[in-house]
C-alpha cells in the first residue's frame, strides 16, 4: 500500500489544484513528441470549399537566443521557435500568406540578425508574401526584424522605431568592498577583464576606463551601422533630410512613423490580413496559427507566445515588466537591439 502513496497524493494535489480555477492538468509519464500542428481560429470570409489560408504567427516579449527562466522552469528559446514555425508554414501548401505579429521591444543583436535572417531565407524559399502588424510596441530589435517583412502595418498608438544600439555595464566592486569582499583575477592581457561587473571602476561615477569605453564604442559603432543598413535594405519611405533624425534612437507613434515612412500603413489585424491575402492574390481564406498539444487559441487577438507566459513584456503607461536575467544573464553586459525606455521605476 505504501508504494502507492505517492501516486496517490499527486492525483489529490492534481485535483485540487484543478477546483482553484480553470485549469488543466496535463502529465506526461513519458516523453511525447510535440509538433507544432495548425490550428483554424478564424474562418472569416471562407467558405465550405475554401482551401487557401493565412498564417498568423507571433513574436512577443524579448528577442534572446535563449530559454527564459521562471519559477516552474522551462520556457523555450523564442529563435529556435520562429525557425520551427516558418520551417512547419514553408511545408504547408495551404498558406498563401504570413502576417507576422510583432509585439516586442528587441532584444540581443544576435538574437534579431538570427530571426531577420531567417525570415528572408523562408521568403527566398516559399515566396510567400509577409506582412507584419506592429502591436503595442515594436521597437528596437523588433523592428529589425520588421525590416525583413514586404509590408508593415502599425497601430497609430504602436509605439515603433528605437533604431540604435545599446549596451548596458554594471559594477558591483564598491558593494562588496563595503561588504568585505575583495575580487581579483589573472588575465591574459589588459582589457581581458573589460566590462567585468567586478572591476575596479575608472572612478565612482563612470565604472568603464577611457580604453574601455572607445573600444565598446567601436563595437557598438559597427553594429550600429549594420542595423541602419538593415533599415536602408527594407522597403522603406524615409526621406534623406529625416534619415539621421529617425535613425538616432528616439521612438515614434504609428501615426508618426506612417509620416516619416517607417511602416505602410496605419491599420489593425484585420488591415493586416486584408494586405497579406491580396498580396498572395487570394480573395478568401481561413486563418490558421501553429500550436503545440494541449494548446489552443480562439481568435486572431489571442496570444500566441512562442515562449512562456513568465516572459512576456507587457507595455503600460507606467512601467514595463521585463526579467533582468534576460538583459543580465549570470550578471553579463549584452549588446542589444533594445529600447531602453524603462527603468523599473
Amino acid at each position: 500500500m505504501k508504494s502507492y502513496r505517492p501516486l496517490l497524493l499527486l492525483i489529490v494535489l492534481s485535483l485540487f489544484l484543478a477546483a482553484c480555477g480553470k485549469r488543466t492538468i496535463r502529465i506526461d509519464l513519458v516523453p511525447v513528441e510535440d509538433r507544432l500542428t495548425p490550428q483554424v481560429i478564424e474562418n472569416g470570409d471562407a467558405s465550405l470549399f475554401t482551401t487557401d489560408q493565412v498564417a498568423m504567427v507571433t513574436v512577443s516579449g524579448l528577442i534572446s537566443n535563449s530559454k527564459p527562466k521562471s519559477l516552474l522552469g522551462g520556457g523555450s528559446n523564442p529563435v529556435s521557435d520562429f525557425r520551427e514555425t516558418l520551417d512547419a508554414i514553408a511545408n504547408d501548401n495551404a498558406v498563401k500568406a504570413v502576417v507576422l505579429r510583432i509585439d516586442s521591444p528587441g532584444g540581443t543583436v544576435a538574437a534579431s540578425q538570427m530571426m531577420y535572417t531567417d525570415l528572408l531565407a523562408f521568403k527566398a524559399k516559399t515566396h510567400k508574401p509577409v506582412v507584419v502588424c506592429m502591436m503595442d510596441l515594436c521597437a528596437s530589435g523588433g523592428y529589425y526584424l520588421s525590416c525583413a517583412s514586404d509590408y508593415r502595418v502599425a497601430y497609430p498608438t504602436t509605439v515603433t522605431g528605437s533604431i540604435g544600439v545599446i549596451v548596458e555595464t554594471m559594477n558591483f566592486n564598491g558593494t562588496l568592498k563595503k561588504l568585505g569582499i575583495a575580487t581579483d583575477n589573472v588575465k591574459s592581457g589588459p582589457n581581458k577583464d573589460m566590462l567585468s561587473p567586478f572591476k575596479l571602476p575608472a572612478d565612482p561615477d563612470h565604472s568603464l576606463s577611457p580604453t574601455d569605453r572607445e573600444l565598446m564604442q567601436h563595437l557598438v559603432d559597427q553594429f550600429y551601422a549594420g542595423f541602419k543598413d538593415i533599415v536602408k535594405k527594407s522597403p522603406n519611405h524615409i526621406a534623406d533630410s529625416d534619415w539621421a533624425m529617425v535613425t538616432d534612437g528616439r521612438v515614434f507613434t504609428g501615426t508618426d512613423a506612417l509620416k516619416l515612412g517607417l511602416i505602410d500603413q496605419l491599420g489593425d489585424l484585420d488591415a493586416a490580413i486584408t494586405k497579406a491575402k491580396e498580396m498572395a492574390h487570394i480573395k478568401k481564406a481561413r486563418i490558421v496559427t501553429y500550436i503545440r498539444s494541449g494548446d489552443t487559441k480562439g481568435s486572431i487577438y489571442a496570444n500566441t507566445p512562442l515562449r512562456s507566459p513568465s516572459a512576456q513584456t507587457q507595455v503600460n503607461m507606467i512601467n514595463l515588466n521585463f526579467d533582468l536575467n534576460d538583459l543580465f544573464p549570470q550578471g553579463q553586459s549584452q549588446f542589444m537591439y533594445i529600447w531602453p525606455g524603462f527603468t523599473g521605476e
